[in-house]
This record gives C-alpha cells, structure tokens and sequence, in this order.
C-alpha cells in the first residue's frame, strides 16, 4: 500500500503519508493501522520510526492505540482541523497579515453568529471578561491572557463547532508572549482595545448581529493596518 520512503526526518513523512491516507478515506473510521512490522518493512524503516509516527498521528487525533491491539482510525474531530492550522503557521506556511485576513473571514461572521446563538450565562460570562479586560490593561501579558479569552469564547458561543477548531489556533498564536515577534501595544492601544471590546459585548448583549459583525470588522481592521503599516520581519520571521 505504501512506497518507501527518503532517509531523513522519516517519522515525520510517515506520519504525513499515513493522514493523508487517513483523510483520502483509504482507511475508514474504525480500520485498524498495519502492524509496526508490516508498516516497517512497507516504508523501509525501522519500527521505532513507524512508532514516532503512530504518535504524531495520535497527538494529531486521526488514530488511537489500544494497548495489545495496535492502532485504529478515529473520526476526524474539530480538534484535528485546529491542529492542521497549528501545524501550518508553526512552520512559517503563514504570515502575520495572513493570520488576521483569515481571522478577518472567519472571526467576523463568528462574531454575528455568537449575538444571535448566545444565552444569557454566556453573555454574562463575556461581560466579566471585558470588565476584567478594563481593569488591568496596564499588565501587558494579563491583558493578552484576557484577550485571549475573550475572543475564544466569542469563538465557542456561535454553538458551532467548526469555528473553535479553525479559530483557536490562529488566536493562540496571535496571543503568545514567548514569540520573540510578540506584538507590544502602547497603553493608549490597549485601551482603545477595551473600548473595542465593550463595543463588541454591547452588539452580542443586544443579540444585535449586524453590529457585531461590524464591530468585530473594525477591531481586526484596527490589527490587521497596524501589521501592514510595519516594516516586514526579517526573511524566515513570523510578526503576529
């Protein structure tokens, strides 16, 4: 079934090969993986190659290994799309502009949809967070942990699925304080952030989704002209 394949990096190409059999449907949900000799010799590798590469495919969600009975398909789960993303901008296949033009299609319409598929806790629980949001703008990294949230839960309260796997990825990486590229707005920028925000939780409150399109637009819009208005990163640089 399989070809064999070049001698660097082979549990990675392994790994890669075994999806995308994976997502061809060439093996169905429930089908249980050849057997680490079998896939051994198929790949000519050794079986603790095709052993790393079983366990990228399980952090990847695609299969699960029961113990003494070897490695099944697993239903492709929203968290399986989100790491597809996590892995694409990881490896530079994505730029800073990139990432907020795809949160721009994306976190717009999440946005309209949380106003009108919200309940009442869920608005609540997006009040507290912008409440927070205005208290302790001054902390940096705090504020990038509330914001964070923030836009997460808009992300869960459009009750589908889909828009928190695709999302959370791009947000984690817009929200990370240990890349060295992390993004310092001045005080003045983060609390015209929180005005940003509080205008978003008002449209969501009024379950106003039209507003809440457009609130979420402006926001992004705010980010995305700032990252255009830079200088571009040195080659190989990522600037989210």
């Amino acid at each position: 079934m399989f070809q064999q394949v070049n001698k660097s990096s082979l549990s990675q190409q392994i790994a890669e090969i075994l999806e995308q059999t994976i997502i061809e449907q060439k093996l169905q949900v429930g089908d249980r993986l050849p057997g680490e000799i079998e896939l051994a010799d198929q790949f000519g590798a050794s079986r603790n190659v095709v052993r790393e590469a079983i366990a990228m495919l399980r952090e990847r969600r695609l299969v699960e290994v029961r113990n003494g009975s070897g490695a099944y398909v697993t239903q492709i789960s929203p968290e399986a799309l989100g790491s597809v993303v996590t892995r694409m901008t990881a490896v530079g296949c994505a730029s800073s502009q990139e990432v907020y033009e795809i949160r721009m299609a994306l976190e717009v319409r999440a946005c309209g949809l949380a106003a009108q598929n919200s309940n009442g806790q869920e608005k609540i629980t997006l009040q507290k967070i912008v409440q927070k949001m205005e208290k302790d703008y001054a902390d940096l990294h705090q504020w990038y942990a509330i914001d964070c949230k923030f836009h997460q839960a808009l992300s869960a309260m459009t009750h589908n699925p889909l828009f928190p796997a695709f999302l959370e990825p791009l947000i984690a990486l817009v929200f990370a304080p240990n890349d060295a590229h992390f993004m310092q707005p001045s005080l003045n920028a983060r609390l015209g952030g929180a005005k940003q925000h509080r205008r978003i939780l008002g449209a969501i409150e009024r379950s106003d989704r039209a507003a809440a399109e457009q609130a979420m637009a402006d926001h992004l819009q705010t980010y995305l002209d700032d990252i255009i208005n830079h200088e571009p990163p040195a080659p190989g640089a990522t600037n989210i």
